[in-house]
C-alpha cells in the first residue's frame, strides 16, 4: 500500500501531430516516469476531459473528421479501451464534464460558440449538441462548478468572461446566461480554474501570461473582479501578444507572449501558467488576501500548451507542442518552485495532459 501522498498515477497525453493518446505511469514516491502505451485517436487530437470518477476519457479531434473519441480507463493498469468515436460538426478547443458526468461542455474557438452535449450520446453514434450558443468571439474554455449549477467560459476575442446557470429539467439541461464580465482590453482570457474552495475563479491571459482573479458567489454563481497578477519578470523580453493569424510572421511571433494552460495546486497556494514563446512555466503565489504574487519560473518542454498537477500536489507533468518528451517536476510545498525529476519520450504535437490516480 502506498504511503499517504505517494500514490502513483497515470498521465494521459494527447499528441495532435501523431493523432494518438499516450499513457505514462509516474511513480508517486520518486516522480519517475515511464511510457506504457499509445492509442489511436484521430487527426489533430487535442482537448481531453476525464469523467469525475476517472473511468472514462473523452478526447476531441480537430482535423477531418471532427469527433469526440471516448475510452474506458483502467485505473489499475492505465490501459485505455476504445468505446466509441462520435462525429461532431464543431472543432472544439476545450471540453469538460459536469460533476454528475451527464453533460459535456465544449468551446469552439473558430466558430465562437459554447455547446452542451449529452454525455451518454458520446458512446452511441453521431452526436448533435443539445444546445449551441454563439456570439462568444474565439471562445477558448468552459468549465462547470463542482455542484453542477454553474458554468464559466472565456471569449478570447472580446476580452470577456461569461457565467451561465446550468438549468436542469427532468433529464434535460440547458445553459442560461447569468453574467458577462469584461476584462481589461488586450488581456485575452484563455483558460479558467476554480480554487479548491471555489470561492475564487482564476483566468489566464494568452497575451500577457498573467492571471485575473475573481471572487465567486457560490449561491448565485456571479463573479466580482478582484485583481490581476503582475507580469512575470521572466517574460520581460517579450511584448504583449495578440490574436494569432496565419499572416503573423515568425519574427514577430517570436517576440510576443503566448500564454496557454492554467493550473492550481490542490492546496490552493500556487497558480501556474504555461507560456509558449519562452517555453516556461510561470508560478504565482496566492497571498492571504487572495491576490497573486510572482513566485518564479521554470524552463520546460518546447512550446508548452498543456500541463497538469497530480491530486497530491507533489508533482507537475508538462509536455510541449514542439517537444517529443514529457517531463515531471516536483513541486516545493513551501515555495512553489519546480524541480525536474524525470523525463521520457512522448509523441509529436503533445498539447493536453489528464491525470488518473492508480488504484
Amino acid at each position: 500500500m502506498s504511503k499517504p501522498g505517494t500514490a502513483s498515477f497515470f498521465a494521459i497525453v494527447s499528441n495532435a501531430v501523431d493523432g494518438d493518446v499516450a499513457v505514462f505511469r509516474i511513480d508517486g514516491a520518486t516522480g519517475g516516469i515511464e511510457r506504457l502505451a499509445r492509442y489511436p485517436a484521430g487527426d489533430t487530437v487535442m482537448p481531453m476531459a476525464l469523467s469525475p470518477d476517472g473511468g472514462m476519457l473523452h478526447a476531441a479531434t480537430r482535423g477531418t473528421p471532427r469527433s469526440i473519441v471516448t475510452y474506458a480507463v483502467d485505473s489499475h493498469t492505465g490501459g485505455l479501451t476504445h468505446a466509441h468515436t462520435a462525429t461532431i460538426e464543431s472543432s472544439l478547443a476545450y471540453v469538460s464534464l459536469t460533476p454528475s458526468d451527464d453533460w459535456l461542455l465544449g468551446a469552439s474557438y473558430g466558430e465562437s460558440t459554447v455547446s452542451l452535449f449529452r454525455a451518454s450520446s458520446l458512446v452511441s453514434g453521431p452526436v448533435a449538441p443539445r444546445q449551441v450558443i454563439d456570439g462568444f468571439v474565439h471562445a477558448h474554455a468552459v468549465i462547470a462548478s463542482s455542484d453542477g449549477r454553474f458554468a464559466y467560459a472565456t471569449s478570447l476575442g472580446s476580452d470577456t468572461v461569461f457565467c451561465f446557470a446550468i438549468v436542469r429539467e427532468a433529464n434535460d439541461a440547458r445553459l442560461e446566461l447569468v453574467q458577462k464580465l469584461p476584462v481589461e482590453p488586450g488581456f485575452g482570457p484563455r483558460h479558467l480554474r476554480l480554487s479548491p474552495d471555489e470561492k475564487t475563479l482564476y483566468v489566464s491571459s494568452e497575451f500577457r501570461a498573467t492571471v485575473a482573479v475573481f471572487s465567486r458567489d457560490g449561491e448565485t454563481g456571479t463573479l466580482s473582479a478582484r485583481s490581476v497578477s503582475p507580469r512575470a519578470p521572466a517574460l520581460a523580453h517579450l511584448n504583449d501578444g495578440c490574436l494569432r493569424t496565419p499572416h503573423l510572421d515568425p519574427v514577430t511571433a517570436a517576440s510576443l507572449v503566448w500564454g496557454a494552460d492554467l493550473q492550481v495546486t490542490p492546496d490552493g497556494r500556487f497558480v501556474y501558467v504555461a507560456e509558449r514563446t519562452s517555453s516556461r512555466l510561470i508560478a504565482y503565489r496566492v497571498s492571504a488576501e487572495g491576490s497573486l504574487g510572482y513566485a518564479g519560473y521554470t524552463d520546460t518542454e518546447a512550446q508548452p500548451r498543456g500541463f497538469s498537477i497530480d491530486p497530491s500536489g507533489r508533482f507537475l507533468v508538462a509536455c510541449g507542442e514542439k517537444s517529443a518528451h514529457v517531463a515531471v517536476y516536483a513541486i516545493d510545498a513551501a515555495s512553489g518552485e519546480l524541480s525536474a525529476v524525470s523525463r521520457c519520450a512522448g509523441g509529436l504535437g503533445a498539447n493536453w495532459v489528464e491525470i488518473v490516480v492508480q488504484t
